[in-house]
């Protein structure tokens, strides 16, 4: 996926959390080396010199030099899958590659997480992704084994038909079973909370507490939730005010654009040593996939 692997070392902050394991993944592109050795991943970068691919293990830099074969997506539909125990939820690996090939998403962003300081979320650790310039997408918990994933929109207008029913269908494609997906579509401002099995699913208002000027889809595992949850201090060490990262509206703040991205380099390198290159990508005008650097 993105090469923003090192993100996953945010889960050394966390306890240990019960959950699905990563066990085995497809990979979308293929590259074969002079040597007969074919490596299966994610290809971020294609250039003159070099292929940059995004694999299980981590980002690999291959040089031309050693490459006889490049494919992307041979298979034309092969997807990162998770395999994971019934009532869990898929790792962020398998959460982001959904969004980059579902057919509404135009651009995907990672951005700096902003304090939740109250609610159902509080104090949890997560990975923060800007969607499309207006939904917001959060990873709870361990990357590869999250205990929520909430995606939702600023705004205290209620969610158009597009809008709900594109929230709805993502995800619900990462749940398993019939029960699960009708207490996620029995959510509404009548009934703002559900429960299949292990899961819980709740609608966050934008006048909630929590809500933060926004409405947000949570599934969740209740069971987990506290165990997740981090000291005040050590909290604020991952995370940003709201007010650094947004407008009151919801829309990312432009004058602090380089400040968030410089604060995310440093929050990753003081968690892994180690600085991420790129930080998302966007559909160019014909359709094809760029990615985002982070000097541009």
């Amino acid at each position: 996926m993105l090469a923003i692997r090192v993100l996953v070392a945010i889960g050394c902050l966390l306890p240990t959390v019960a959950g699905a394991a990563l066990r085995s993944e497809q990979a979308p592109d293929s590259v074969e080396l002079n040597d007969g050795t074919e490596l299966h991943g994610l290809i971020l970068q294609n250039t003159r010199d070099m292929v940059v691919l995004e694999t299980d293990k981590g980002e690999a830099r291959l040089p031309k030099e050693y490459i006889r074969r490049i494919d992307d997506a041979p298979n034309g539909e092969a997807i990162f899958q998770d395999i994971v125990e019934k009532n869990g939820l898929p790792s962020w690996r398998s959460i982001v590659h959904d969004m980059r090939t579902y057919d509404s998403v135009q651009a995907f962003e990672q951005i700096p997480p902003t304090a939740i300081d109250n609610g159902l979320l509080r104090n949890i650790p997560y990975l923060s992704f800007k969607v499309n310039h207006e939904w917001e997408l959060n990873v709870y918990g361990r990357p590869d084994s999250p205990v929520a994933v909430e995606l939702g929109i600023y705004g205290d207008r209620p969610l158009n038909g597009k809008t709900l029913r594109i929230f709805r269908e993502f995800i619900a494609g990462h749940l398993d079973g019939k029960d699960q997906i009708r207490a996620l579509y029995s959510l509404s401002p009548k009934r703002q909370d559900a429960r299949a099995g292990k899961l819980a699913f709740r609608l966050i208002r934008p006048r909630d507490p929590d809500g933060y000027g926004g409405t947000w889809f949570v599934v969740y595992r209740p069971d987990l939730l506290e165990h997740a949850r981090l000291p005040d201090q050590a909290y604020a060490a991952i995370t940003r005010p709201f007010e650094e990262v947004n407008n009151p509206d919801g829309s990312l703040r432009a004058d602090k654009k380089q400040a968030n991205i410089s604060w995310l380099e440093r929050a990753m390198k003081t968690l892994t040593g180690e600085e991420p290159e790129l930080r998302g990508f966007y559909r160019d005008k014909n359709g094809v996939f760029r990615v985002l650097r982070n000097d541009s």
